[in-house]
């Protein structure tokens, strides 16, 4: 269990605000969109023709991707869940969902094996590092999609909305500095318009200053990565 201090853990009345969960839905789409695009992209980039820097790039790229995901499994389990459970108690069941987590972050590390291995010996493990990236997007797919249907409509119900606030806030003072630089931009890409605002008021002026700082060099490496792929955003908008 976290730190409780200032938070209820009580069930939220019906009266009461209903917690905001933009931030969570905005890790999942990022999560979901760039594991697809990396599989998409990795047999044209994942081979002996590719160019160099393109190919570095996407290694770069995934490296960061992965390291993201594992820190959201952490944020879910360590900050977010404990709350679900104390406000929910006998409605919430989360060992299919913790089971998933153990099984999704055991994917993440055999690829981060594999893309070690692939960054070595760029003419070699193609069709490993293929078969690791789309079997961690479907299972990360799934899990996503019972998660939003099973356990947001519980978090809904259940969870006030100041100690999901609370739990923002908490992710955005723990995550370090480091793993914002990539973290930030990175969700800022996937957002719609109206989704950043109050991410980043959870996580205060560091957040913003973090942002701009680094949005760049995250726009520059999305670019080697992807290539035109990175105007898909502003097309579907």
């Amino acid at each position: 269990m976290p730190n409780t201090q200032r938070l209820t853990l009580t069930a939220r009345s019906a009266g009461d605000p209903v917690p905001d969960l933009t931030s969570l839905v905005m890790v999942h789409r990022a999560i979901r969109a760039d594991l697809s695009r990396l599989t998409s992209l990795a047999s044209p980039v994942i081979d002996e023709a590719a160019p160099p820097l393109q190919a570095e790039a996407v290694c770069r790229y995934t490296r960061q991707l992965l390291a993201a995901i594992r820190a959201h499994l952490g944020d879910e389990e360590g900050i977010i869940w404990p709350l679900i459970a104390a406000t929910a108690r006998q409605a919430v069941d989360l060992t299919l969902l913790t089971d998933d987590h153990q099984a999704i972050e055991a994917a993440s590390h055999r690829t981060s094996r594999e893309l070690a291995c692939f960054a070595a010996e760029p003419g070699s493990h193609e069709a490993a590092l293929r078969a690791m990236v789309g079997g961690l997007r479907d299972m990360a797919d799934e899990h996503i999609a019972d998660e939003e249907s099973q356990l947001f409509p519980v978090m809904r119900r259940y969870l006030p909305a100041q100690d999901y606030r609370w739990c923002e806030r908490q992710i955005m003072r723990r995550t370090p500095a480091r793993s914002l630089q990539f973290r930030l931009p990175w969700l800022a890409r996937h957002a719609r318009r109206d989704e950043l605002a109050p991410l980043l008021s959870a996580g205060g002026r560091r957040a913003r200053v973090v942002l701009a700082l680094n949005r760049p060099t995250y726009a520059r490496l999305e670019r080697q990565a992807f290539g035109t792929q990175t105007h898909e955003k502003s097309e579907q908008k």
